[in-house]
């Protein structure tokens, strides 16, 4: 059994001296490609990480409240909402997002593969846990930045949105340390600040109109959105392969190679 690397795309230097290519129409119209390519594969690791966290979110709505049903109750109603219900539900979103951090890994790597030319499977979802540590402490600082960002100004909030989105797969993919992926995510996105800015403005305006169509345009949007961000990484910071080439045994007629390739080995 041999094992060989290679790397595909960018590197962490050239990400943070802007010494990458990244055009906002190529990226999308890549990702729509790759998107309709390995959706059958790609929406049950979706639809696994959006149940996930849809259940976190319930179980901190229950633990703050005392009855989750309280929170949807004075949404659907129209009713006053207090700041006690305010508070309880953006700190169950804020938990949610934590605590899925393992799952969201696992998604991002599948579409790590994706974007190198690689298939995945729905079971790749669970990789992710072999992170489960570093990518909870990575989620758990980005978000609560993003929290401060969004009380001081909502367009600071989403811009540190998009400045940290490449953070918890460099902590992962690199196997860098939280706060340096944050800094080399922040600094790739200014050097890159208006293809950056156009492709996440267009992934907006998809989200807008999939709730728009009572969430339906989700199931599209949801993995496309993930796959923008495994060719926009790929792009920027590259994306080492690894690939194991194992002789077949001797009862082959052939006695050929064979070969797997991988973005990582969780």
């Amino acid at each position: 059994m041999n094992n060989k690397t290679f790397h595909v795309g960018g590197s962490i230097d050239k990400a943070i001296k802007g010494d990458t290519e990244l055009q906002a129409v190529t990226v999308l119209q890549e990702a729509w490609k790759v998107t309709a390519k390995n959706f059958l594969s790609f929406f049950p690791a979706i639809i696994g990480l959006f149940l996930a966290q849809v259940a976190l979110l319930m179980l901190g709505l229950q633990v703050q409240l005392g009855d989750a049903s309280l929170f949807f109750d004075a949404i659907i109603t129209g009713q006053e909402i207090s700041a006690d219900i305010v508070q309880a539900g953006y700190m169950a979103n804020f938990w949610s997002d934590v605590l899925s951090a393992p799952l969201y890994v696992g998604v991002s790597m599948m579409a790590l593969n994706h974007a190198v030319g690689l298939p995945t499977k729905p079971n790749h979802l669970v990789k992710g846990f072999s992170f489960t540590i570093v990518s909870i402490i990575t989620m758990l600082i980005t978000s609560s930045l993003q929290g401060i960002g969004n009380a001081l100004f909502p367009l600071v909030g989403l811009f540190l949105s998009m400045g940290f989105s490449m953070a918890i797969i460099l902590v992962c993919e690199k196997r860098t340390t939280p706060l340096k992926a944050i800094q080399y995510s922040l600094l790739a996105t200014l050097k890159k600040l208006m293809p950056m800015t156009a492709i996440y403005l267009v992934v907006l305006i998809m989200f807008f109109i999939s709730f728009a169509t009572a969430g339906i345009g989700l199931i599209w949007t949801l993995p496309f959105f993930f796959n923008v961000k495994g060719i926009i990484y790929r792009n920027l910071f590259g994306i080492t392969l690894q690939v194991t080439t194992m002789k077949k045994g001797s009862d082959d007629n052939n006695n050929s190679n064979n070969s797997d390739s991988k973005v990582f080995d969780a």
